[in-house]
């Protein structure tokens, strides 16, 4: 027959009839991964320098060192020496002096695979990872043209997707067993317009945020010593779709897993990431199994850009201000699925996340003005636990 007990006042429990010696005892709790955890940042050793070339310089594949749970990759960019008359921009610089950036998991897996630093600069803009996300309007961005031909930033591949849990940052404590880094240097006229007297030399300087090893046990309280459903894992890839001018109706073909953002970029055929802006569809339907998610009207899109990413305008200006430092980016509709906490990308609950199988038919429908080039970047996510507060 099961023993009665009796809890004191004190949150003791004590053992009554004939139960032997009072059992003091007290339920502690464990203590959360990243209160158990710190913070911690250090250099890859990658530190390379080349000059712009004609073409492109594959700069290599790298080892990211092993050290507790990998949370992002950083990557700074920066220029000397470049020179010039009537030096410009290209419509995506300077981002893309990176391109084809892809980092991947001990067992070979990619992580995240873009084409160009300008894709990596609209998953750090509209991915929500870290408040205020967009990177030129950061401290270490600036350009210099006109008569130079320098540039200056710093980007993100996010491993982890949470910093309020630390859901999505990985192991990476087996030294014989690297996560790698894959980067290209692109060619000077896909980076500067004008005539480029002095080409730039381009020193890419990379380093790792993670989270420490924690100790079992401190203070007499277990440790939760891995994050939440540990190698749950989002991915970063792009897909390119060639689309007729007309009505359309574009299968999405990254399916299967958890959506959690889709960022779409319009182009128009030989033209501009501003002539994709003008050949919107309005409205634009996002379909699930032929069955319409949203129908979306181009100002309401914009509208929600503003609501869930804040004040997309240039300081002091009524208008929207396109492709300048806090403003929107022509031809760019993100779609997301992470902003239930607080009304805003990033920090979400996972409530919103999309599940789809390999056989869901995700579409986007409308019509567009003219032919255009749209890319496609997907974040899904392959959960192994459950990561719903």
């Amino acid at each position: 027959m099961p023993v009665p007990t009796t809890v004191t006042a004190g949150g003791t429990q004590e053992t009554t009839k004939g139960g032997g010696n009072r059992a003091d005892q007290k339920q502690v709790a464990t203590v959360p991964f990243i209160r158990a955890s710190q913070l911690h940042r250090e250099p890859c050793g990658i530190d390379v320098s080349r000059q712009l070339l004609t073409s492109d310089q594959d700069l290599g594949v790298f080892d990211i060192p092993a050290y507790g749970f990998l949370r992002a990759i950083v990557i700074e960019v920066t220029s000397t020496g470049g020179t010039g008359t009537a030096v410009t921009l290209t419509e995506d610089a300077p981002w893309n002096v990176i391109k084809n950036i892809a980092l991947t998991e001990p067992n070979g897996a990619t992580l995240s695979a873009v084409t160009s630093g300008y894709s990596l600069y609209l998953i750090d803009k509209y991915g929500g990872y870290r408040g205020y996300n967009d990177p030129k309007s950061g401290p270490v961005y600036s350009t210099s043209v006109g008569t130079s031909a320098n540039v200056n930033f710093m980007l993100r591949i996010p491993v982890e997707m949470s910093t309020r849990d630390a859901v999505g940052s990985l192991p990476n404590q087996n030294s014989g067993a690297t996560f790698k880094l894959r980067l290209t240097l692109a060619a000077i006229a896909q980076v500067f317009g004008g005539t480029v007297s002095v080409a730039p030399t381009v020193r890419v300087k990379v380093s790792m945020e993670c989270w420490d090893q924690p100790e079992p046990s401190t203070a007499g309280a277990m440790n939760q010593t891995t994050p939440p459903a540990v190698n749950t894992t989002q991915f970063w890839t792009e897909q390119v779709y060639n689309l007729n001018s007309g009505a359309v109706t574009q299968r999405l073909s990254r399916v299967g897993n958890y959506l959690r953002n889709v960022i779409f970029v319009a182009r128009r055929t030989a033209g501009t990431r501003a002539n994709g802006q003008a050949d919107w569809p309005d409205p634009g339907t996002v379909y699930l199994d032929t069955r319409p998610l949203d129908i979306v009207t181009k100002n309401s899109w914009l509208n929600q850009i503003y609501e869930r990413y804040g004040a997309l305008t240039a300081a002091g200006s009524a208008t929207f201000a396109f492709d300048s430092a806090g403003g929107l980016d022509n031809g760019v509709f993100p779609y997301d699925f992470c902003h239930e906490f607080d009304g805003v990308v990033g920090h979400e609950n996972r409530d919103l996340w999309l599940p789809t199988l390999s056989s869901s038919r995700l579409e986007l429908q409308g019509t567009f003005a003219n032919a255009d080039t749209l890319t496609v970047l997907t974040n899904d996510v392959a959960v192994a636990g459950s990561v719903f507060l």
